[in-house]
């Protein structure tokens, strides 16, 4: 075998260990990545558990509305300070909706995740907030809540790309009867 020969065949070798160890660390960095995404995700939805996100669903579901009636109620989120979280725990909501949005903005998290779990609850929270919204930007600028914003836009385009929600090809939805609709849209007697 000559000199040439030789060196073609181990640059060859070479370039077969060369190429198998870029896959190699491709599929690593898939891993890692994925890893990274659901530990972001279980973070922030740790979070969403929490004490004061979830006593800020409960006080927008059952008081909001009513206490946006009320100019003094309404004052308070119109400050270039920080909000009285105690008066107003609709806003321990929108810092989480808005510091989970950042993950998507700056691409820590993948938007499927994010649309999975909490999508629906981005826009519907955000036609209720809307309103606290516009009074706390008054002060703060239109920058207040953007991420917030951009994570309900990409939600709404989720849903009309997915108007019964995300599922794999091939998925056959199982059957799914309203035995209590009759029932319940039976006026009491």
């Amino acid at each position: 075998m000559t000199v040439e020969q030789m060196n073609v065949i181990i640059s060859a070798a070479t370039l077969v260990v060369l190429l198998t160890a870029a896959v190699a660390a491709l599929v690593q960095l898939r891993h890692i990545r994925a890893s990274n995404d659901l530990s972001t995700f279980s973070e922030a939805f740790e979070l969403w558990y929490s004490p004061a996100v979830q006593e800020g669903i409960t006080f927008i579901h059952r008081e909001l509305p009513t206490k946006m009636e009320d100019p003094a109620f309404r004052r308070g989120l119109e400050t270039a300070g920080p909000v009285d979280r105690v008066q107003h725990p609709e806003v321990n909501v929108l810092d989480f909706f808005d510091n989970t949005a950042i993950y998507l903005v700056m691409g820590n998290m993948r938007e499927d995740m994010i649309m999975q779990a909490a999508g629906q609850a981005a826009c519907s929270l955000w036609q209720t907030l809307s309103p606290a919204i516009a009074i706390m930007r008054r002060q703060r600028g239109p920058q207040l809540y953007a991420s917030f914003e951009y994570l309900v836009w990409r939600a709404q385009l989720w849903h009309e790309r997915y108007p019964n929600g995300y599922t794999p090809k091939g998925f056959k939805r199982l059957p799914n009867p309203d035995t209590w609709l009759s029932v319940d849209k039976t006026p009491p007697a």
